[in-house]
């Protein structure tokens, strides 16, 4: 059965959307995605033709308009990618990936005039519109998912609809849900999972919870409460962890389940201690699904730890030859499964850090694999910094920076200046953090004989799935630097 078919067969008066006070019915549900499907049909959208949808205003893309048009463009049989943040849209617009843009356009004043602008809004607590009879073509649907990883490089995967169907059963199968879900998903609409969970909660027939404010902590207050199932990365979770004080609304009825990163030991006490009864973690790559996945216990193990692997699923860990190592032992991850792509189109660019090889998938981790199917992992290829020879672990610096007193958030880069590659930290932290005091801990934690500076910053950005684009922030750290020096200079 199919997405929308899935959703046209639950029963009409189960509520499929809660967003703030407003409860949306499937029946309500399909009935706007059926006025989606006739209003796209009428202005040339169907298959063969390729959407980019930014509709409604919730910054991680998960309002009900939004997800309408999703639903309707895949009703449709069109091909669809989420246009959802600057980076989305950058790419797609640059790559002439799609010939109309559904939503709202403010911030979409680059949009060439050979792509069609289709202006939509759909408000649940407006009158219903009337149902349409047209057919579902949704067996000719793709998506577009854009990925980027740490690299900054865009790279388009197209999976069919057998492949988004598959994908979406992998998520029932684990059985992490039901008709009593309550899912907030905190990752964004245009990531997999963002994406991937919403689809499979309403074909089970639970609830998706959508924030109605635009921006920051508050937009989630609201939806925080009712959930029992949440999906996000590590950082998000200890931004709302920072955020919220004491135990959270149902907390023992909760499940939170980590994608895109470690795992902090003190990440876990807290939302053990307030937000959830349980905490998983699970490792995958839009390439090829779902990898592993396991309890919040396995970091006891290795730090590092993401799961046990799933069933379809072959990892090898092997060295930069492509020989397998001892179990235990790091080295480069390479996988391949029952739901692996086997091509994507970078759009122009070159390969950025995951790549295809002899019929394996190379996500660009550095990863070790036990004997009992755990799999952990040490970081990125790209996370370790290499300085005159010195290699360290960007992910163990981090950690051990992180758990200085008013820390809120760290990178480690390697900043190339003129005078040579230099360790650099970029903090952010308290206003009164005495940043002298913070050197010497930082120096402590370092041989004696390495250099480095610490730079303080307001933010640290981060992808989608929140991983660190350390060459980015390495550029940014480099001119930030280049600056003040100069400024001295001319003092």
């Amino acid at each position: 059965m199919g997405i929308i078919a899935g959703i046209k067969a639950q029963a009409t008066d189960r509520i499929a959307v809660k967003s703030g006070a407003t409860e949306v019915s499937y029946a309500r549900l399909s009935a706007d995605v059926d006025a989606a499907a006739k209003q796209f049909r009428s202005q040339g959208i169907g298959p063969g033709k390729t959407v980019g949808i930014r509709a409604g205003p919730a910054a991680n893309g998960h309002s009900y308009a939004n997800w309408v048009a999703h639903l309707a463009v895949m009703k449709i049989g069109a091909a669809h990618v989420s246009m959802t943040d600057a980076a989305a849209i950058k790419a797609s617009l640059q790559a002439g990936r799609v010939d109309a843009v559904i939503g709202h356009f403010e911030s979409l004043i680059d949009v060439p005039p050979t792509v069609r602008r289709i202006d939509f809004h759909a408000d649940p607590a407006a009158p219903a519109p009337v149902g349409d009879d047209s057919p579902n073509d949704e067996v000719s649907a793709v998506r577009l998912n854009l990925t980027s990883g740490t690299t900054g490089r865009p790279k388009f995967i197209a999976w069919d609809s057998a492949m988004i169907q598959r994908r979406i059963e992998q998520v029932a199968d684990s059985s992490l849900i039901n008709a009593d879900t309550r899912l907030f998903p905190l990752l964004h609409l245009r990531t997999t999972a963002g994406f991937r969970y919403p689809l499979a909660v309403w074909a089970v027939g639970g609830c998706v919870l959508l924030p109605q404010a635009n921006k920051g902590i508050d937009r989630d207050r609201e939806a925080l409460a009712p959930s029992n199932f949440i999906i996000c990365s590590p950082p998000q979770l200890k931004e709302r962890l920072a955020a919220t004080k004491g135990e959270w609304p149902n907390r023992e009825q909760r499940t939170i389940l980590l994608l895109g990163g470690r795992l902090p030991a003190a990440t876990r006490a807290a939302v053990l201690e307030r937000a959830a009864s349980r905490l998983l973690v699970t490792y995958g790559a839009t390439e090829t699904g779902s990898i592993a996945i396991g309890e919040h216990d396995i970091i006891d193990r290795h730090p590092g730890a993401v799961g046990f692997l799933r069933p379809g699923v072959t990892v090898e860990i092997v060295n930069p030859k492509g020989e397998p190592v001892a179990a235990g032992e790091p080295g480069l991850v390479r996988t391949r499964s029952d739901l692996m792509v086997t091509s994507y189109d970078e759009g122009g660019a070159a390969p950025g850090s995951g790549h295809f090889g002899d019929g394996w998938f190379y996500p660009g981790d550095v990863g070790r694999l036990y004997e009992d199917g755990l799999l952990a992992i040490d970081g990125r290829a790209g996370d370790t910094l290499n300085l005159g020879g010195w290699k360290v672990s960007a992910n163990d610096l981090e950690a051990k920076i992180a758990a200085i007193p008013g820390i809120r958030d760290v990178c480690a880069v390697t900043m190339q200046l003129p005078e040579g590659d230099m360790l650099t930290f970029g903090v952010v932290c308290d206003d009164d953090l005495d940043l002298a005091d913070l050197r010497g801990r930082v120096h402590s934690m370092l041989s004696k004989s390495r250099r480095f500076h610490v730079i303080r910053l307001p933010s640290i950005p981060r992808n989608a799935m929140g991983k660190i684009p350390r060459a980015l922030i390495a550029s940014q750290l480099a001119a930030l630097y280049g600056a003040k020096q100069k400024s001295i200079a001319n003092a």
